[in-house]
């Protein structure tokens, strides 16, 4: 975790970003055939990974009490979606990086 706190708020948009960024690499990755989008995606599950530990460790040191880790497990759940999200995007574009091809009739 960084040593300046971060704001909660800010990480989980800066994460919707990146996912959103990922899948769309992906996608086009696939579409072009462009293995340079594709290993763009593979250095983003690292910059991912970083800030998702960084959240999880956030959510566990601002739930205090009970209630508050009630509260922390729907913003959990938020950060394995968004998670969940980014590792598929890796998941399509290693189609491109493994050579594995997709017909050309399906994508155009």
């Amino acid at each position: 975790m960084e040593e300046t706190p971060r704001n909660l708020r800010t990480m989980l948009a800066e994460a919707k970003d990146t996912s959103e960024l990922m899948v769309d690499l992906a996608y086009a990755s696939v579409y072009f055939g462009d293995p340079d989008m594709a290993e763009e995606v593979d250095g983003l599950e690292q910059r991912m990974s970083d800030l998702v530990h960084d959240m999880r460790a956030v959510c566990v040191l601002a739930a205090r009490s009970s209630k508050e880790a009630e509260g922390m497990s729907s913003v959990l759940q938020v950060i394995s979606a968004i998670e969940r999200i980014a590792n598929d995007a890796v998941d399509i574009a290693r189609i491109v990086t493994h050579k594995l091809g997709i017909p050309q009739q399906l994508v155009a």
